[in-house]
């Protein structure tokens, strides 16, 4: 197979910095995600890497070779696009032959490549039909089997089950993760959505606008978010987000969030992460799992506030509390029987917050 090297990336168009000085290494078999929101740079990254788009600068290595001028029918990649790019005039078959028939490759060899692919993807006793003939599901396994004929060493996903429904989506999810586990092949996935990013990748690269946000595990971009949008994207629902200031007094350190609420830090080692924070005005971060709801007072730390708003997902509530001016939005593994208006008490984590830099938007926890 293959590792991958980028290194100090730019592309620009014109004056646009689709993508801004990245560098990161991809392990060989490894499944990597680039995630991000539309426009910020992972798809542009994923076509150079195809060789459709050239860099402005910085290098792209394969194996330690590097790649910056080799064609695309030269690099040994495999392709999935978004659109299925299935040609509706030739059968499936024809399909999937099409890139081994352009190598001028002997047709009992091309039979055998494709009865062995398809077998893996279930779409062997389909090969006589047209594309419109099948499902999307379907259609998506014929351009996955194109993309594997070939024998890639690498092989890439530009958003390829958006044009799927949601069940669908989860299924073929499990069916792209499986069969790059069993093939081993070093595998790009481009997604916006962040829950095919934690359920499919052995790492993630969040980018924004052109830059690399962070690149880490799903556990730890979850976990330990570089910044804060890093922290907002990733999650659902998303991280409850809110300017607040930190207060000493009388050696005590508290988490102001308005005028009378004062969140007190009682952990020693957040405290002492704390002390060494020299901006007084921050932005906190929680997850809303990590707030509790109850019927009374049970500490310091639990504030009175009202129901504003109720989300029910059938297996789960997204309860939406206000606590002063802010509201949060908390989910639980129990089911709490609220009403609107109705008072409860939140109590924040001990430790499970973050604290961000209110200009740069930095963890200033890490």
């Amino acid at each position: 197979m293959a590792k991958i090297e980028l290194k100090n990336l730019k592309k620009y168009f014109g004056n646009v910095k689709a993508v801004d000085d990245v560098s990161l290494n991809i392990n060989d078999g490894e499944f990597v995600v680039f995630l991000g929101p539309s426009g910020c740079g992972k798809t542009t990254t994923l076509l150079m890497l195809a060789g459709i788009y050239k860099p402005t600068s910085g290098e792209i290595l394969f194996d330690d070779q590097l790649v910056n001028e080799v064609p695309p029918k030269d690099r040994e990649i495999g392709m999935v696009f978004q659109s299925y790019a299935l040609y509706p005039h030739m059968t499936l078959y024809e399909n999937i032959a099409f890139p081994l028939l352009a190598k001028k490759m002997p047709k009992d060899i091309i039979d055998k490549k494709i009865r062995d692919v398809t077998k893996n993807l279930d779409i062997g006793k389909l090969l006589d039909r047209k594309p419109n003939q099948i499902s999307g599901g379907q259609q998506q396994r014929v351009a996955i089997a194109r993309a594997l004929v070939k024998e890639p060493k690498i092989l890439l996903f530009d958003e390829p089950l958006s044009n799927l429904d949601a069940a669908l989506r989860a299924y073929m999810r499990a069916e792209i993760k499986k069969l790059q586990h069993d093939l081993g092949i070093t595998s790009v996935y481009v997604t916006h959505d962040q829950v095919e990013a934690m359920t499919m990748a052995d790492r993630i690269a969040v980018f924004n606008k052109g830059k690399l946000m962070q690149f880490d595990t799903p556990n730890n971009i979850y976990n330990e978010p570089k910044n804060v949008f890093v922290a907002k994207f990733v999650g659902t629902p998303s991280m409850n987000i809110l300017d607040v200031e930190i207060e000493n007094l009388h050696n005590r350190i508290f988490i102001k969030i308005e005028k009378d609420i004062l969140f007190e830090i009682e952990d020693e080692n957040m405290k002492n992460k704390i002390e060494k924070i020299n901006t007084k005005k921050v932005v906190m971060g929680i997850r809303p799992e990590d707030i509790k709801i109850s019927f009374k007072k049970e500490n310091n730390n639990s504030f009175r506030s009202k129901v504003y708003i109720l989300e029910p997902l059938g297996r789960e509530i997204i309860y939406n509390i206000k606590l002063g001016n802010n509201i949060f939005r908390i989910i639980s593994d129990e089911k709490y029987d609220l009403k609107l208006e109705e008072t409860v008490y939140l109590t924040f984590p001990k430790i499970g917050f973050h604290l961000f830099d209110k200009e740069s938007g930095k963890n200033l926890l890490f």
